[in-house]
């Protein structure tokens, strides 16, 4: 075994099981080991056998991706627990250690639900001696270090967290339990204050500045003024992130230490120097530099000043100064996006992700569960099958109603979704491909009455027959695209993806994509899937230098030496 000093290795393991007699277990021990670093293409010699690391290794993988069943990878993952139990003490996943008589009986007085929470907790305090008249804090908190750092099943760190929720709720539920409170993380980064926190006056004036937006107003009193506002009303989700941003502005003010009793309107947040301490504890909340945050932020209030303060005209260039001082300068597609989209510059990944929706109904066929537990697998087939030929915003996907949406006639099906209902207010009319219609027809006849809860005409039925929510849909998307392709690739990146995979086959045809994606202008498209072509426009231009040398350098002679 390894020195104390030194942390063992996935290759210390392998020697140490290379130690053992010959026999099934010695076999399948090193064949977890191998099978585990081939999956997650790391070196045993690499691979610290830590089991915080190599929860984060194994959670990186995607047993379909990979070439294993789900029942193949959680059988290697069990055998390679075994084999690191070889070399280093774990925790193991189900505790079965027996209860201190006194903790049974308090548990016994605790709702199933609480005693469920907290029995391996007590159990390992079991193991170790602790009763509930001696337990400490101490001693809680190492039971959940324990957890996190010596225990192989996943989501260890939820575990945890869980753990001291229910141990402080069953303080709360029972008086007999012991005392002791743990103090729990709290994850979110909370800086703004609810609006009840400020002055009655401000929380009218944001609700009559939402109304405004929300109702859509051509005149008002004084029909000279020219900034009326928007003609048309916003939508609900936009009214919500002005809401949002009015109040995260006025929480800033307040941590600027402008005393809460003077943000009586909308008209302070737009104050030259209040405006200036809002974007400046935006920026040292980031860190420093600007953001598109604190950008978006200043855009807006240089707007609200405008429209709804209704500031004069030297008023309102100051704020548009300060706006240009702490705007993002960028263009084309993010940093995180372009690294999405890097797998994609290899034509097998491409093809995999076109043939996607075809591999999973081949897996839905193949499977002999029942069909209500297959059905969420075939609407996930039949919505990327739709996002392939039709890349749609994840609102308008998840809002397909078989009624509404789709139209047939003799020349096929076409997906109909009027301009009134998408983000930029164009329309979209698109006929389905007999490849994705042939999918999307064999979700709706055979697995989408399994998803029903009720009546419903929408494609993919939610609660009480609703339209599943967009965030649930596309996180769905999300998750089966990494579980058959080992990808992080959201919803949205089915847009891009659609951009990048017809320009690097037709270089320059833009105008194409700006059509196939929606975009208002064709600075839009050009901007985002210009730096896309950037490799592809590499290696022509290697090849037409190919070409030239292929038909001009001279052959057999040596080459010059520098002087």
């Amino acid at each position: 075994m390894p020195s104390h000093t030194a942390i063992p290795t996935l290759q210390d393991v392998s020697k140490k099981i290379e130690t053992l007699e010959n026999s099934t277990q010695k076999r399948d021990l090193k064949s977890a080991v191998n099978t585990f670093c081939r999956a997650v293409q790391k070196n045993p010699s690499a691979v610290v056998a830590v089991p915080r690391q190599v929860r984060i290794l194994r959670e990186s993988v995607s047993p379909l991706a990979a070439g294993m069943t789900q029942r193949r990878w959680a059988n290697v993952c069990s055998g390679l627990s075994k084999a690191i139990e070889l070399v280093r003490e774990l925790v193991p996943s189900r505790n079965t250690t027996p209860l201190l008589p006194e903790w049974e009986r308090l548990l016994g007085a605790l709702p199933d639900q609480l005693a469920r929470k907290v029995s391996a907790g007590v159990r390992y305090l079991s193991g170790k001696g602790v009763t509930p008249s001696t337990v400490t804090e101490a001693d809680l908190l190492g039971y959940c270090d324990a957890i996190v750092n010596d225990r192989m099943r996943r989501n260890a760190e939820s575990a945890a967290d869980n753990f001291i929720w229910a141990w402080n709720r069953a303080a709360v539920a029972s008086p007999d339990w012991p005392q002791v409170a743990i103090p729990r993380e709290d994850k979110r980064d909370r800086y703004t204050y609810p609006i009840e926190f400020f002055p009655a006056s401000f929380g009218a004036d944001v609700e009559a500045y939402i109304g405004r937006l929300t109702q859509g107003i051509l005149f008002d009193d004084d029909d000279e003024d020219i900034d009326l506002g928007p003609l048309r009303p916003v939508r609900p989700t936009t009214a919500q992130s002005r809401r949002r941003q009015l109040r995260a502005a006025a929480s800033c003010l307040v941590h600027g230490a402008v005393p809460v009793s003077e943000i009586k309107s909308i008209a302070t947040l737009v104050e030259i120097q209040n405006t200036k301490r809002i974007l400046h504890f935006m920026m040292q909340r980031n860190g420093g530099p600007t953001s598109g945050g604190v950008a978006q932020m200043g855009t807006f209030l240089t707007k609200v000043a405008l429209h709804w303060v209704k500031v004069d005209a030297e008023h309102h260039a100051k704020l548009r100064r300060l706006s240009a001082r702490v705007a993002v300068q960028s263009s084309g597609m993010t940093a995180k996006n372009r690294q999405r989209l890097r797998p994609f510059d290899d034509e097998t990944t491409v093809v995999e992700l076109v043939c996607l929706p075809d591999t999973i109904r081949k897996k839905v066929d193949r499977d002999k569960r029942p069909p209500r537990l297959k059905a969420r697998h075939a609407q996930m087939a039949a919505a990327i099958a739709i996002l392939l030929v039709v890349p749609l915003r994840r609102t308008n996907l998840a809002a397909i109603d078989l009624n509404r949406h789709l139209v047939s006639n003799r020349n096929g099906v076409y997906l109909v979704i009027p301009e009134h209902e998408t983000k930029n207010r164009s329309s979209i009319d698109f006929q389905i491909p007999s490849f994705a219609l042939e999918v999307v027809k064999w979700y709706i006849r055979e697995y989408r009455p399994y998803l029903l809860q009720g009546e419903s005409t929408a494609l993919f039925p939610g609660q009480g027959g609703q339209p599943k929510s967009p965030h649930t849909l596309a996180l769905q998307i999300k998750q089966t695209v990494r579980e058959f392709l080992g990808l992080e690739f959201n919803i949205h990146l089915f847009r891009h993806t659609a951009g990048k995979i017809f320009l690097d086959l037709n270089p320059g045809s833009y105008e194409v994509v700006r059509q196939l994606l929606s975009h208002k202008s064709i600075n839009t498209t050009t901007s985002a899937y210009s730096g896309a072509e950037t490799r592809k426009a590499g290696l022509l231009y290697a090849q037409v230098l190919a070409g030239l040398r292929a038909s001009n350098v001279p052959a057999g002679k040596a080459s010059r030496r520098l002087a």
